[in-house]
């Protein structure tokens, strides 16, 4: 398995309570391998929220490289990036 590296903004401590409290995350990305992914993160809530919404107003939802997570902090986007199948990636 190839090396993940979570790449966050710099100032991401400066505002990582408002990202948990929002329950979504969007503004990041995944270094594996030389290649760089753009990667979601989401908690059940908003997610469940997000979904509603979105099947009401346009009848689909659909987010490439989606991972939930408990909530959204720092170290549970880390452990879900350790636990993603090498399928995620491709």
């Amino acid at each position: 398995m190839k090396r993940r590296v979570l790449v966050l903004p710099q100032d991401f401590p400066d505002y990582s309570w408002e990202v948990e409290a929002k329950g979504v995350f969007w503004d990041t990305a995944v270094e594996r391998g030389g290649e760089c992914f753009s990667v979601v993160f989401y908690d059940p809530i908003r997610l469940q929220q997000d979904v509603g919404g979105e099947v009401a107003e346009r009848s689909a939802f659909a987010v490439s490289r989606l991972l939930v997570i408990p909530s959204v902090t720092e170290q549970h986007m880390r452990d879900a990036l350790d636990a993603a199948p090498e399928e995620f990636f491709h």
